[in-house]
């Protein structure tokens, strides 16, 4: 217990009791050894008194774990054995009060040094105090030792005292330093940035100006981070700061948020155009290549401007909307986007539609229809989308396009997504058990491809519901896998070893590259549904899906047409060589109990041959 740090730190009853415990045993150290405070035969008593009490004090001081009323009825039952077998002993009562005096300076040190400190000091009085005797052992030598001690009573703590705080003062200042301060980079974090906020805020408010705040995000960080490694991601973030405040005045305040997100804050700003002219500024100077071992790397960044008054007045509404703004210059791609109240998706409206979502989420109100997909070689049923629709106990079913863009913008995309995971792979068992044993595909946003630990919990699932794993189909559009090509790879290849299908979506509306292509684990391609919908009367259209399917077949992919809403539509897919169709002119999305029904008909069709010849 003790010499493991700083008795202030100790719980309070260990304070008391090892401070009575000092008091005691001092006292009896003294009174042992000062000449003719002892009666004479006595010597040897009190020396076995004292040494057995001490060390059995010691012992249960710091070697027991006893509770707190075992151990203070030990320390203090000893400490008054200790002194009542000594009054009996001795000759002067105040030899008592006067030995006190010899461990003062141990009880200051035992409150404001170390443990180990306390101990060095108690052997120091010891043997000092038989050294005089020894030495002497007349009352002039007594009498100077005891006022030495007492000087040294008036000054130790005195010293100790100043040292204590001195060196708290420092621990305080570096311990307040460190909680607004972003270590890797030097610069303000979030909370620093807050306070400094809200003094600019009030400053701005008594001056009757305004305060200007810029999000930045840097938009190729990932880039690096992916390419070069997190060492080299980590000295990019380093050098932004400096970067940026080069740009700026003085008094403007650069921080960083976290991850590859800064801001910038300027105390006084004259409106909301020369916030924007600061913003642009500042892209500029960070177009001009980082020097990162020996690779020159461009970054670009967007950035939302809010300025105090115009978009709030309070540091969290300011905060809020300076995000809202940055979210759309990255997602459109426009550099600088000031914030405007009609594009927040976080207005109270559809905060209240989210909250209804998550509610709707905990109450099983969302229910999964089923779209069929069909091969237009024999005309049977391959498999089917799972789709998702909101059963709203007011506004009945909700289509997808309502709410599955606002959970996408929020982590509620995550928790939806494994709701309908594991509703699907439910109703693929319930399928099969029904004779209908087909793949089942779920599609996976932008977000779930950086989720950490998503494929264990699919794994998880396909064992949970005993549906094997090439009964999953995972769709993922070109623009998710080209947000994080890198993570996306990595995690399709995962999901891919586990025997899940992986089929992109809305292909040919994305960059994807033929390199990119051939690297993905893919099984199909489900060309855009804005090439097919019209390729029966638009001829460009026509020709570039034929394009997607030979490009498929040449990499061993199957092809997969959505949005087939016309019989010359799917004649002319078929006769492209394209492998599956789905849309609506072979059926809308079913729930379960409808789809099986319309899955029996067609598979007896299909298996009479009527079905195939209409296909061609």
């Amino acid at each position: 217990m003790l010499g493991q740090g700083r008795w202030w730190d100790l719980d309070p009853r260990y304070q008391m009791l090892i401070t009575t415990f000092l008091l005691c045993n001092g006292l009896c150290v003294a009174s042992l050894l000062a000449p003719g405070y002892v009666r004479p035969g006595s010597w040897r008593t009190a020396f076995v008194i004292i040494t057995v009490g001490t060390a059995g004090m010691a012992v249960v001081a710091l070697f027991q774990q006893l509770t707190p009323t075992v151990e203070a009825i030990v320390l203090y039952g000893t400490n008054i054995a200790i002194v009542v077998a000594l009054a009996a002993l001795t000759d002067r009562e105040g030899a008592r009060i006067g030995s006190l005096l010899l461990v003062l300076p141990t009880v200051f040190f035992a409150l404001f040094l170390s443990g180990r400190t306390l101990w060095l000091q108690s052997v120091i009085v010891v043997v000092a105090a038989a050294l005089v005797m020894w030495m002497g052992g007349d009352r002039t030598a007594v009498l100077a030792l005891h006022t030495w001690m007492v000087i040294m009573a008036s000054f130790v703590p005195a010293w100790s005292i100043r040292v204590v705080r001195r060196q708290l003062g420092v621990a305080l200042a570096r311990e307040r330093d460190a909680a607004i301060t972003d270590p890797l980079t030097g610069l303000a974090n979030r909370r620093g940035l807050a306070d400094r906020f809200e003094q600019a805020l009030r400053a701005a408010r008594r001056d009757e100006v305004a305060t200007g705040l810029l999000l930045i995000d840097l938009d190729r960080f990932k880039e690096v981070n992916d390419t070069l490694g997190h060492d080299y991601g980590d000295h990019l973030l380093a050098q932004i700061g400096p970067r940026l405040t080069r740009a700026l005045r003085d008094c403007d305040m650069v921080t960083r948020l976290g991850g590859d997100e800064f801001s910038v804050l300027l105390p006084t700003v004259d409106g909301v155009e020369a916030a924007v002219a600061v913003a642009e500024r500042l892209r500029t100077a960070l177009v001009e290549p980082f020097p990162l071992g020996g690779v020159d790397v461009e970054v670009e960044a967007s950035i939302g401007v809010v300025v105090s008054g115009e978009h709030g007045e309070d540091t969290t509404t300011l905060l809020r909307h300076a995000d809202v703004a940055m979210y759309v210059a990255k997602k459109q791609h426009i550099g600088v986007f000031v914030y405007d109240s009609d594009i927040d998706e976080h207005s109270p409206e559809r905060l209240a539609v989210l909250g209804h979502l998550r509610r709707g989420l905990d109450r099983k109100e969302l229910v999964l229809h089923y779209q069929p997909k069909v091969s237009l070689a024999t005309g049977k049923v391959v498999g089917a989308e799972a789709l998702v629709r909101w059963q709203h106990p007011d506004r009945g079913l909700v289509p997808p396009d309502e709410f599955i863009p606002l959970a996408e913008s929020t982590g509620l995309i995550g928790p939806l997504t494994m709701y309908v995971l594991d509703a699907a792979l439910a109703q693929a068992r319930a399928f099969a058990a029904a004779g209908c044993a087909i793949p089942l595909a779920v599609n996976l946003s932008t977000r779930n491809l950086v989720e950490v630990g998503l494929c264990d919990q699919i794994s998880t699932l396909l064992g949970k519901h005993a549906v094997p794993a090439e009964r999953l189909e995972l769709e993922v559009t070109e623009s998710a896998i080209m947000t994080e090509p890198t993570r996306a790879k990595h995690l399709l290849t995962q999901l891919s070893e586990l025997g899940i299908h992986i089929a992109i979506d809305d292909f040919g509306a994305g960059y994807t590259s033929l390199a990119q292509l051939k690297a993905l684990p893919v099984t199909e391609l489900k060309i855009d549904r804005s090439f097919v919908t019209d390729m029966d009367t638009n001829f460009s259209n026509a020709l570039i899906a034929q394009s997607i399917i030979d490009l498929g077949h040449n990499l061993g992919l199957t092809i997969i047409a959505e949005g087939v809403e016309t019989s010359r539509a799917m004649a002319i897919l078929a006769d492209h060589g394209c492998d599956v169709a789905q849309g609506y002119h072979l059926s809308r999305p079913l729930p379960p109990e409808a789809f099986l029904a319309w899955y029996a008909e067609r598979t007896a069709a299909a298996t009479s041959g009527h079905v195939a010849s209409q296909t061609r």
